[in-house]
């Protein structure tokens, strides 16, 4: 059974409730594993939305994924 919350309310909803809209922490395919992982420890967040600047135009990004620090520990682990 649905409640009307799931229903009604939008993951915008949640943003804005939480009052933070916008992207404010991200990083590019090139960071560091240990950049981005200051980031996250600085903020107190678990993951990050990752972009990619285009070659023919700088200030072109592209969304790629989102990494969290789950995926950074296991990449970690995996690579030793």
């Amino acid at each position: 059974m649905k409640t009307a919350a799931l229903v009604n309310y939008t993951v915008r909803d949640v943003l804005e409730y939480r009052g933070n809209p916008r992207l404010s922490y991200t990083v590019s395919d090139s960071s560091t594993v240990e950049e981005a992982l200051e980031l996250m420890d600085i903020h107190d967040i678990v993951s990050l939305p990752v972009f990619s600047r285009s070659k023919e135009n700088a200030a072109m990004e592209s969304f790629v994924d989102i990494v969290s620090v789950y995926d950074l520990r296991d990449y970690i682990i995996q690579s030793k």
